[in-house]
């Protein structure tokens, strides 16, 4: 098989590109993934790692791509159809029973670990090419640079088609479009793997007739019917799982098993008279709709999907996102709330519940850094005078309660009332901040009566949702049991895996591994620091990703060049900037205008990332055994993927301090590398 630096630039791109689809694709359709959303991330290194370290055997995995990409698609088509319920207490979601201690905790593990090695093994198909073609350039560098630069159009390409809306048996051509290129010399082969490939690309699309895919989620819709079988509204869910309703505000759903909802929607119009609302967390328009019923003169809504945003204009019955009185912002809240300076006589944050974590980020989800002290000190400055802020959460967890509770008293200065409606759909209160007499007061004699619940005592071991430890579904700073046997059963195996195939590897190159576990971490720190300063976007990450892949592409270029600084000193420039981020008060930045934000995040955020990248070409500019290093490199990467969840114990500013000790262990094995460390 020919192999070229060409080559290597499309196995790189189709690499990062199927690696991103796996990631959307899979916690899609497996319920329980989307719960360990950087186990597939884990998976597609952990693979590549393992492939990279076969690439000197003679065989060419690369011919069993489709039928690997069949094994893959097979496993998720019945995980999809024979889903596995969620349901326990220490970080998820839903609720808890005994039968589901019995039975629910192995069935949810064996779903997850099942998805993690099929992926593996799919993955190790593609990175033993990807070995084979960086082995195959005679300058290490120049191979680094074009795997990078594959890796960088990858990430553009996907974030691309995931602009476009398109879906996932889109992505699955694309991908083995690519990959068919390195089978173009053998005919028999090629035929096999075209029809193999068209038979699990067909299989991708029957795990989602009749949804639309967003940037987030797979979003499906069903009616809701009355006694008259006359629609009441719409069920929207995202990923298997109910998220809202776009519902019909008329006479018939007054009449309804929905009249519950009314009374929810309506509580805050019992307080105030509002002319200018912000609803964050909108949605498809329910609260704009009730908003516009109750006289509302102008309405900001914002929601961080597109397509549910879209659902305001088309599906929803009364279609309040068409209204001329509503300004509909496609963005993250906490970044709205962040970037701007409108004050408004209302404030309701909507149940933000996304379901969704931010990608391949160990338990962080969208709305995380919207539910944290600092979030709610930036909303009270939104106020208007005797203006009314309204959280509504609802939660069979009293820990959620507590900590939204003195959270917001923290953030406030004083504690919140918590209300409810008549009914209150999943038993969802309302903390209310407003002028003590709109609490003695109500607006709509007609509608049910609303109803006051007692306060929340302080508990001595309170942790409060920051910015640095936003987590407001963990019960405690710890990490949960579940995840720990999860992570566990997956590192057990993956060693005896690995040297089952490679036992050479139980002396791997100490530091690249550490190069590679230090660098994770750095590029997960990127990722959550850039969406507390600019939101948890699509495109906000997409954008992070890439700027990460250029900067390590530009360093690769000047170390080629000679033209950089000495390893030595790369490693003192990286400490420093490593301890200067720990004890970086990014807050400061917030109020900034975007240009300047960007500015001094790119240099607080990117100066880490530029001498971590200056240290690993610098290593591996003299390095012969290039497979091996790099899937030393990989393999580091796992361990550092595994050492994200450290965050759920000590906060995300821990994993500046995580990273460093990596560095430091990479500079005391850095006799493993052939260049010394003065150079």
């Amino acid at each position: 098989m020919r192999r070229t630096p060409r080559q290597l630039f499309l196995i790189s791109f189709a690499i990062l590109f199927l690696e991103m689809a796996a990631i959307r694709w899979l916690n899609a359709s497996v319920t329980v993934l989307a719960y360990f959303n950087n186990l597939i991330l884990i998976s597609c290194f952990f693979g590549l790692g393992l492939g990279c370290l076969l690439a000197t055997r003679r065989v060419d995995l690369i011919r069993l791509v489709a039928p690997g990409l069949l094994l893959l698609v097979l496993c998720v088509v019945l995980l999809h159809r024979y889903g596995i319920d969620i349901s326990y207490t220490e970080d998820v979601i839903i609720s808890a029973s005994a039968e589901y201690w019995e039975t629910g905790v192995l069935r949810f593990s064996l779903a997850a670990l099942t998805a993690f090695f099929v992926n593996v093994a799919f993955f190790v198909l593609l990175g033993q090419e990807l070995g084979k073609q960086l082995s195959a350039v005679p300058h290490p560098l120049v191979a680094y640079g074009y795997d990078i630069a594959g890796s960088l159009g990858g990430v553009l390409a996907y974030g691309l088609v995931a602009w476009m809306g398109t879906p996932p048996h889109v992505w699955y051509i694309v991908g083995v479009l690519v990959l068919l290129w390195f089978l173009r010399d053998q005919r028999a082969w090629l035929a096999w793997s075209i029809g193999i490939s068209v038979v699990a690309i067909l299989f991708v699309r029957m795990t989602y007739p009749d949804a639309t895919w967003s940037p987030y989620y797979k979003v499906e819709v069903a009616e809701y019917l009355g006694a008259e079988e006359d629609v009441l509204g719409y069920q929207i869910n995202v990923d298997n799982r109910r998220i809202q309703d776009a519902l019909d505000f008329g006479p018939e759903l007054e009449a309804s098993r929905f009249r519950p909802w009314i009374d929810y929607y309506e509580l805050p119009y019992h307080l105030i008279r509002p002319r200018k609302v912000l609803i964050l967390g909108a949605g498809a328009g329910n609260e704009a709709a009730v908003a516009l019923m109750h006289g509302v003169e102008h309405i900001d809504a914002v929601e961080i999907d597109p397509v549910i945003a879209s659902f305001g204009h088309e599906l929803h019955p009364n279609q309040p996102y068409a209204d001329e009185q509503v300004s509909i912002h496609v963005d993250d809240a906490r970044s709205f709330v962040s970037n701007t300076e409108e004050r408004y006589d209302l404030i309701v944050m909507s149940a933000l519940d996304s379901h969704k974590q931010i990608a391949g980020m160990a338990s962080l989800r969208l709305e995380s850094f919207v539910y944290t002290v600092e979030s709610y000190r930036k909303i009270r400055t939104l106020l208007a005078p005797d203006g009314v802020f309204v959280l509504n959460l609802g939660s069979g967890r009293p820990w959620m309660g507590e900590r939204t509770y003195w959270s917001l008293t923290e953030a406030f200065g004083e504690e919140p009332r918590v209300l409810t409606s008549t009914d209150s759909p999943f038993a969802s209160v309302a903390y209310t901040y407003a002028p003590e007499a709109y609490f003695e007061r109500t607006l709509l004699p007609e509608a049910k009566p609303i109803r006051e619940l007692s306060s929340y005592e302080r508990p001595d071991d309170l942790l409060l949702a920051t910015d640095n430890w936003p987590h407001l579904y963990l019960e405690s700073n710890t990490i949960p049991n579940l995840y720990l046997a999860v992570l566990g059963i997956m590192t057990l195996l993956s060693v005896l895996l690995v040297l089952g195939f490679e036992p050479s590897v139980r002396r791997p190159n100490l530091h690249f591994f550490f190069l590679g576990a230090g660098f994770m971490l750095l590029e997960t720190r990127s990722v959550t620091q850039m969406a507390l300063l600019f939101g948890a976007t699509w495109n906000v990450n997409t954008i992070v990703f890439a700027s990460i892949l250029l900067t390590i592409f530009i360093a690769n270029y000047l170390v080629l060049k000679k033209k950089r600084p000495s390893r030595r000193l790369a490693y003192g420039l990286l400490f420093v900037t490593l301890v200067a981020g720990f004890f970086f008060p990014f807050d400061i930045l917030l109020p900034l205008p975007a240009a300047l934000r960007v500015l001094a995040a790119g240099v607080v955020i990117g100066l880490p990332i530029i001498w971590a990248s200056f240290i690993f070409s610098i290593s591996f500019k003299a390095e012969t055994a290039i497979s091996t290093v790099f899937g030393s490199n990989l393999l580091g990467i796992v361990f550092g993927g595994a050492l994200e969840y450290l965050s759920n114990v000590a906060g995300l500013n821990v994993l500046y301090l995580v990273a460093l000790g990596l560095y430091v262990a990479s500079a005391v094995f850095v006799r493993q590398a052939r260049v010394p460390l003065t150079v």
